[in-house]
């Protein structure tokens, strides 16, 4: 089975497919220290891989889905679960 979820910002519905990160880091001579001190930046993006009806994987970030259904089942089925 699969798990449906919510594209908030869109209010398309898709696949779930899996979770990860995209990560990024840069790095560039300062100004003053040269190589000695460069400046760097890196960071993270929580995203996840989503399908749509035609297949087509999409990747977008988690914050922007919310869980509809799970294998089926609404969500108000695994609360007593949760709890």
């Amino acid at each position: 089975m699969a798990t449906i979820v919510l594209h908030k910002p869109s209010n398309k519905k898709y696949i779930l497919l899996g979770t990860g990160f995209g990560a990024y880091k840069s790095s560039r001579s300062s100004f003053l220290g040269g190589d000695l001190f460069p400046s760097e930046e890196e960071g993270e993006y929580p995203v996840a891989s989503v399908s749509d009806e035609f297949g087509q994987v999409k990747w977008v970030y988690t914050e922007d889905l919310q869980v509809l259904k799970i294998d089926g089942k609404s969500l108000d089925d695994y609360k007593d679960e949760l709890i």
